[in-house]
C-alpha cells in the first residue's frame, strides 16, 4: 500500500527543504595550477571528501569481532575526463605535465574560479589517461580523454568569493 496522504507528504517536503538547497552535480570546475584556462575542457573529476580508509577487524573472545576505523584516507583516486579541441591543447597539457615532473596541484571549485561557494585543494596529483577510441562511424560525440586521477586530499576547504555561484 502506498503512502499518499497529502499532509504526510507535505511534511517530508517541508523537512527536506529545511535542510537547504541541494547541490547540482554539474556545478563544479577543475583548475590545474599552471593550466588555469583548461578548466572549461574538464567536464568530469572527483569531488574529494574526508573519510576513513577502511576498517580494522578487532578479534574478541568467543570468535566475535569488533570494528575500529583506520586512519583518514588522504591518497585518493577518481575518474577524470577532458574534451579535446582541434588545436589539441589537452594532448599538449598532458605532455607538459609529464615534462614538468608528472604531478600537479589543483583546485576543485563548487562553481567557477570567478564565482564559487568554496574550493577543495588537491596536491601531488597525476593522471593516467586511457588511449582515446576514434571511430569512423561516430559522428555524434566529441573526442575526449578519460582516465584516473590519483591525488592527495587533506580536507582543505577554502571559502569562496560568492554566496551564490549561479
Amino acid at each position: 500500500m502506498t503512502v499518499s496522504n497529502k499532509s504526510y507528504l507535505k511534511g517530508y517536503y517541508d523537512r527536506t527543504k529545511a535542510l537547504g538547497r541541494k547541490v547540482v552535480n554539474s556545478d563544479f570546475t577543475l583548475e590545474i595550477e599552471g593550466f588555469e584556462g583548461m578548466f572549461l575542457l574538464a567536464p568530469q573529476c572527483p569531488w574529494p571528501v574526508t573519510t576513513v580508509a577502511g576498517e580494522i577487524s578487532v578479534p574478541t573472545p568467543l570468535g566475535v569481532e569488533a570494528w575500529e576505523p583506520q586512519q583518514v584516507k588522504a591518497a585518493k583516486q577518481g575518474q577524470v575526463r577532458f574534451m579535446e579541441t582541434v588545436d589539441a591543447p589537452i594532448d599538449q597539457m598532458l605532455v607538459e605535465l609529464i615534462t614538468q615532473g608528472g604531478t600537479f596541484n589543483a583546485k576543485i571549485y563548487e562553481g567557477t574560479p570567478e564565482k564559487h561557494l568554496r574550493y577543495k585543494r588537491i596536491i601531488d596529483a597525476f593522471i593516467q589517461v586511457d588511449d582515446a577510441d576514434r571511430d569512423w562511424e561516430n559522428r555524434s560525440q566529441l573526442l575526449t580523454f578519460s582516465g584516473t586521477m590519483f591525488y592527495h586530499y587533506y580536507g582543505e576547504v577554502v571559502n569562496g568569493n560568492s554566496a551564490d555561484y549561479r
